[in-house]
Formats: structure tokens, sequence, C-alpha cells
């Protein structure tokens, strides 16, 4: 969502409920949008983080989890403007004329000057913003079907024009959206000041509720009404248990029950959702320091995500932070390309500014950009799916190290790769690699699935001993696979 300050319920109803159910069924990523907002709103950003912070916290009153998602602000990941960047060199100009809101916004919107470049351009970074996760599902209205599918033709001109599978196209999750109509009667907008506060002091919201139009009907109590003609009866459908919502409809058309009545019934059944939320939201207001500094902690692990695509896309592009993959190219000497491994010589992994775990997603790219052979090619299907020149399925994973043991742990999912790539750096941050051919782990690894129940992943070890690696697989009687050192072989 854009910073635009505290949010209604026409937004609660519209997409932050449903995102609060989908944080559970998908590994799901929920941003504040500060540079999106800044294309209308660039003549005015002086409470621009205040507002951010706002939707931060109705977000946090209303469900989402930053243990169950990752919560972040678009500014604070870089690479969504490095890759809006990169998108918008390839993005024909007449795509975007053509966005239906492009327009529309520019009739709507008065008092400000949007033949701005960032105006029009803003498509490409609402498709950078999704394509940067590799995204399968934007949870959508209807009326954003279109900047889905516009991201859908960037991502298929990109894989077409570079012949590369870096972007899967993605499709739009299309979630209920049911009216909630403002205290005027017409759409809740704040733009037409007709708001309830998502998290509004319960009183307030009753009393606002209590002022709604009732569409010009029962000008005298003792006249029927049509309960699909009011927007207190729009309330009652979205809010109310349903046999209250039964009860207001047949009392209004029957006459039997009073306007004033029945909008306290609505408001009853709309504190009963808000009054919580609201409580939240006082509670949260009173740390807002730990609540910034969660929004840094999961924008910094949304980064790692984000880089994780970006090592790609300027793999494709031939670009690079470093000399990088182009040394490859040289004819270096083994010792040369030993010293690749040194992780210290990268600014990524040597300035330690990502976690464990962050460090570890980036390893299979780094492997692959930095270290593998110019004469080796690895594509990325669209399911993420590695696979060599012949159709082998790689399998490229990192591992965690203990230096007390000497040794590095992985999690294998149970599925049939024909070479493992196994990865692990040591406590003077050396990157170890071996490339596994499916003869060092068939029987074993069918061994340990019959153990292990189908979801669970299966304990992969490498110990060090002295020059020797041994592997083991859940236990299994270890096999020394110091020959696989760095050794190619098996991806040919």
């Amino acid at each position: 969502m854009r910073p635009t300050g505290k949010l209604h319920l026409g937004n609660y109803m519209g997409a932050l409920a449903n995102w609060v159910k989908l944080q559970d069924q998908y590994e799901s990523y929920f941003f504040i949008a500060d540079w999106h907002a800044l294309t209308t709103d660039y003549a005015d950003p002086g409470r621009l983080k205040l507002k951010t912070l706002d939707v931060a916290l109705e977000y946090l009153a209303a469900g989402l989890d930053p243990e169950r998602c990752t919560i972040f602000i678009q500014s604070h990941v870089p690479q969504h403007a490095e890759l809006n960047l990169l998108l918008g060199m390839m993005t024909p100009l007449g795509w975007l004329e053509r966005v239906p809101t492009y327009k529309e916004q520019q009739e709507n919107i008065s008092g400000k000057d949007l033949t701005n470049f960032g105006f029009l351009g803003y498509p490409v970074l609402m498709a950078s913003d999704i394509l940067l996760y590799q995204t399968q599902f934007v949870p959508v209205g209807l009326d954003q079907s279109a900047h889905v599918e516009l991201t859908r033709e960037v991502a298929r001109r990109f894989n077409s024009m570079y012949k590369t599978t870096v972007f899967p196209e993605p499709e739009a999750l299309f979630t209920p959206s049911p009216k909630v109509p403002g205290i005027d009667g017409r759409k809740m907008s704040k733009s037409y000041g007709n708001t309830i506060g998502l998290t509004e002091d319960p009183a307030a919201a009753a009393a606002k509720i209590q002022t709604m139009s009732t569409g010009g009907q029962r000008l005298r109590q003792t006249d029927a009404g049509d309960p699909d003609l009011c927007p207190v009866g729009d309330l009652h459908k979205v809010f109310s248990a349903p046999e209250v919502a039964a009860e207001t409809q047949r009392g209004c058309r029957a006459a039997s029950l009073r306007c004033a009545d029945c909008k306290a019934l609505a408001a009853q059944a709309v504190c009963a959702l808000t009054a919580p939320i609201h409580a939240r939201r006082m509670e949260l207001e009173s740390h807002i320091d730990q609540t910034w500094e969660m929004l840094r902690a999961q924008s910094a692990k949304a980064a790692v995500r984000a880089e994780q695509t970006m090592l790609e896309v300027r793999d494709v592009l031939d670009l690079s932070h470093d000399l990088g993959s182009v040394r490859r190219y040289f004819g270096v000497s083994e010792e040369e390309h030993n010293n690749r491994r040194d992780l210290n010589q990268y600014k990524v992994f040597a300035e330690h500014i990502y976690s464990e775990a962050g460090i570890m997603a980036l390893l299979p790219s780094h492997w692959r950009t930095y270290l593998l052979p110019k004469e080796i090619a690895i594509s990325v299907a669209p399911d993420e799916m590695w696979l060599t020149s012949k159709k082998k399925r790689v399998l490229p994973i990192a591992g965690t190290y203990s230096q007390n043991e000497k040794v590095w742990s992985f999690e294998v999912p149970q599925k049939t790769y024909e070479v493992w790539v196994l990865l692990g750096r040591d406590d003077k941050n050396w990157l170890e690699n071996f490339v596994v051919p499916q003869k060092y782990y068939s029987q074993a690894f069918a061994q340990a699935k019959k153990s292990l129940k189908k979801d669970e992943k299966i304990p992969v070890t490498v110990q060090k001993l002295g020059d020797r690696f041994l592997f083991s697989i859940h236990g299994s009687e270890p096999v020394d696979i110091t020959e696989l050192e760095s050794n190619y072989a098996p991806l040919t």
C-alpha cells in the first residue's frame, strides 16, 4: 500500500484482512510503497516517514506478523530501484500509455501536475516490485488486473529477449473485496472525507455510523425500507453476524426496526472488529522504536531475497558490481581459481551486512556466477530448478558450519536430482564446494526417505578431517568426497 496515512475499513476489507489470511498460506511479502507515493506527491513529501509508520502500525495491528511474513519499506530495498531502471530500458512506451489508470488518474486528480516521468513509469516500478521476488501470485482486486498483466508482459519480454527464465509470469490472485460504503453512502475514500478509520476510537466510529445516510429512505419510521438500497444495510452484510443481518433485513422491510437501532447494531458489529485492532495500535504506538527496528530488520531480509534475483539479472545483462564471472574468460590458473573461493574479497560477504541465513541464500548464485567454469552452462527454470545443458537436474544448497566439529550440515528436500552442489563457508570465510553426482548418494538417500516423513528434509553432513572430506546422509556410513572438491565434471 502507498503510505497515505491511517487506513480505513475499505482498505481493510478490500485487501488487508485477506493478507492476514494469506500469510499462513504462502511465503508472503507485504511492503509500504513510499517510492510509489512520490509519483504523485513528489511536491509535498514532508510527512512521508510519518505516514509510512502509520501504515506499518496498521499492518501490525490488523494481524500481519513478521514471524509469518515479510513486512518492509520499499525504499529500504534499493534493488527495487535498480530493477526498475533495467526493466525500464526494455519496456515500450506504448505499454505504459495504455494502462487504464494512467489516463484515469490524470483526469480525476486535480491540483497536481502528473506529466512527470515517474508517474508515467510507475507501472514498471510496480512490475519490478513483483518480479524482484520471482513471485507466483499477486493478491489484487479486479481494478488492478491490468497492472498484473503488464507485469506478465514485461517478464515475458525479458525472458524472450535474453533467452532466459529469470522471471516467472505471476498470476493475479483475485481476492474477495466486499463493498464498504462511506458514511455519506458513496464508496469509502479519503478523498471524499467519508471514512471510518480502521484503528480510530470505537466511540468515534460508532458516532460516525449514527450519522450515516440511509439512501433517502424511511422519511418516517413507519415507512418500510429496502436494506439493499441502504448503506447501513451494506455495513450489516459485511460486518454483522448472519442472524443479525437477517433480523435487520426483516425489521427494515416491515418498518418494525428504527433506523437508529439498526445503526446501533451496525456500529456494534463494526466496533467488535475494530476495538481489538485499535487497542493493538495504541500498544504499538507506545513502543514505536521497536516497530522501526522491526521494519529495518525485515527490509534487510527482503533485500537478501531481492539480491538473489538481481545476481541473476545482472548476469543476464552482463553487469556486475566487481570483475566477477568475466574472469573465467581469461584462462586463469588453478591457484587464481581457488582464490575466488575467498569470500573476503567480495563486499557482500566481507562486510557482514546480511544474516547467516541471508549469506546462505546468496551462496548458490555466487557459486554459479564466479566459480563455475565458462564452458559449463546452467540455466534456471521458472520453477527455480537448475538444469545443465544436458538437462541434468541440479540442487545447489548451502550448509551451516560448526567450527568445533569442522562439519557442514545441510537439509536436502526429498526430490530427485542428478547432481548436488554442496556449498559451505568455513570460519575463515572460505567457500568449499562439492559437486556430488547421484551415484554417491542414491542408495543412502533412498534409505533415508523410507525412515522419514514425506515432508521432512533429509540431513546431510560433510566433515573435514585433515585434508579429507567425508560425506554422510542421515547417519549413513561416511563416504570420501575429497576428489569432488571444486570438481565440475559431474555437470558436463
